[in-house]
């Protein structure tokens, strides 16, 4: 009876720690919770400096906007926080990449991306995910994955990494066959 309380006991502990362990190691998970990671949100909207808000609620909304105009509506607005420092991007998992989508949860963006076509290419992600599911859209090949959130966000020439460049034309070819109206059911084919 006694080592039974021991091991219930052990086992609430390793249960109670998780979160707090998921948290501290595994940095994209705050995104879930992003104030407590030390930006401040206004509706799906998370900012490092406040002074910034204005700037990136019009960048999120113009991104929502065009996305829906150019592909179909996300169903509700991911949750996006911008950083105004590296700190803050690699606070919550960012790398040296231009901008982020964690999972199905949210997308995040560091201090020298604040651009739209950035913003947009992230945000198609998540519609990619919302359309697909998430092990959906991780199943699509990369033309697909990596190319239509290139494409359809159309950066300028000077910022498209060469990587993309044939995952972009691959893509582009893709659609023109299918159309643009058909891509979600024809990539499910696929």
């Amino acid at each position: 009876m006694k080592h039974n309380r021991k091991l219930i006991f052990a086992a609430l502990l390793a249960a109670a720690s998780l979160p707090v362990a998921a948290w501290a190691f595994f940095k994209p998970i705050r995104i879930i919770a992003p104030q407590f990671n030390g930006v401040t949100c206004v509706g799906s909207v998370c900012v490092e400096s406040i002074a910034t808000l204005p700037i990136a609620e019009r960048l999120h909304a113009e991104a929502m906007t065009n996305i829906a105009a150019k592909l179909r509506p996300l169903n509700s607005p991911p949750r996006a926080v911008f950083c105004s420092t590296r700190v803050c991007y690699q606070s919550f998992g960012g790398g040296t990449e231009r901008g982020a989508a964690i999972f199905n949860l949210g997308v995040i963006i560091p201090p020298n991306s604040w651009q739209i076509y950035i913003v947009e290419h992230e945000l198609i992600h998540m519609l990619q995910a919302q359309e697909l599911g998430l092990r959906g859209r991780e199943r699509t090949p990369p033309w697909f994955k990596e190319g239509m959130p290139f494409f359809v966000s159309d950066p300028p020439a000077f910022d498209l990494p060469d990587y993309a460049k044939p995952l972009v034309a691959e893509y582009e070819a893709w659609e023109l066959r299918v159309g643009r109206d058909n891509v979600w059911a024809e990539i499910r084919k696929h």
